[in-house]
């Protein structure tokens, strides 16, 4: 009996013992909290080198944010590019483009710039890095109607446009008004003669035509072959 009440009371005294060190040990142990980081800077934005004019579509742009692993650009600050990898310097966004919140127009254009780390963090979208930039489109030096060919049944129909373009073959805009349209050999008509595009009416008589377009002292045609039915098109296809 004294030794059965003996292993009682030892255990009873372990049992106490161990759980006093249980609780010193967890009470020593500090909590474990997950890290939170924040996401890119809003960073900088430079366009050419702080240049007040250009003629370039694609400026050079100098950028810079802390944490940033992907960059997207805005012409407004609303519509966006897609996203490409961070780089102090890029030369791939069109600020005339009519995407990404720009305008084919030119004026006073400005460039915004927004970041995204790996884990997809944005910078902070109150406070968006951009730049100014006064563009100007260099001076028309040709004309062309797009297509420049095409084949048509008799009697259908087919919308032409013109683009100007400047020594470097980018597009500028037109003033309409100065556009005047023309068709040759007094078959097929217009819906109009002025403008940025028209729509021809292809005659019924099968044949190879002519539309003119005119711009101030630039001139160019573009080729329409009428023929009498679908397959005769896919036959010249061939």
């Amino acid at each position: 009996m004294k030794n059965h009440n003996f292993k009682t009371t030892y255990l009873f005294y372990m049992l106490i013992a161990f759980t006093i060190f249980c609780t010193g040990c967890t009470s020593n142990i500090p909590p474990i909290f997950p890290i939170i980081t924040a996401g890119p800077t809003s960073g900088t934005l430079l366009i050419e080198s702080g240049a007040e004019t250009t003629f370039d579509r694609t400026p050079a742009l100098t950028l810079y944010s802390d944490g940033a692993d992907y960059m997207s650009f805005s012409g407004d600050g609303e519509n966006w590019s897609e996203w490409v990898e961070y780089n102090s310097f890029y030369e791939g966004f069109n600020m005339v483009d009519n995407q990404n919140g720009t305008q084919f127009i030119s004026g006073l254009k400005y460039i915004y710039v927004r970041f995204k780390d790996e884990n997809g963090k944005l910078s902070p979208s109150d406070n968006l890095a951009f730049d100014t930039i006064n563009f100007e489109f260099k001076d028309l030096n040709s004309i062309k109607i797009i297509p420049s060919e095409v084949t048509m049944t008799i009697g259908s129909q087919y919308t032409f446009e013109v683009k100007g373009y400047d020594i470097d073959a980018n597009e500028v805009p037109l003033d309409g008004s100065l556009v005047i349209w023309e068709k040759c050999c007094g078959v097929g008509s217009l819906s109009n003669t002025s403008g940025l595009t028209t729509t021809y009416t292809a005659p019924t008589v099968a044949g190879e035509r002519d539309i003119i377009v005119n711009c101030g002292p630039l001139r160019v045609g573009a080729k329409v072959i009428v023929v009498n039915e679908l397959k005769d098109i896919l036959l010249k296809g061939e």
